[in-house]
């Protein structure tokens, strides 16, 4: 028992590990090819009618839909309680919208 979850757990880490390779951090050297207005403007426009119900707490350069870098723009619910929603917008224009 204690070897067959001895391999289980090795076999998470080796995962994991694989998969951390494949997610690389965007190069804070070179400026993103999407100006922050432009994808702060195509984030409220995927919002909709809810621009209303958020308002925006940050937006940072990530990696965690493309390769190439996303602007990710973190909001809140004004009503209480507060909830996030986050919107990326990616550098080649998709937008993914994820609840909490």
């Amino acid at each position: 028992m204690k070897k067959t979850g001895l391999i289980i757990l090795s076999f998470g880490a080796i995962t994991t590990a694989v998969f951390a390779t494949f997610i690389t951090p965007y190069g804070n050297a070179k400026p993103p090819s999407l100006s922050l207005p432009i994808a702060y403007e195509r984030a409220m426009t995927a919002l909709g009618v809810a621009t209303n119900q958020f308002h925006c707490l940050s937006a940072q350069v990530t990696t965690d839909f493309g390769a190439d870098g996303e602007w990710q723009f973190e909001f809140y619910s004004t009503n209480s309680p507060p909830r996030p929603k986050w919107v990326s917008v990616e550098f080649n224009g998709k937008i993914h919208i994820e609840d909490y």
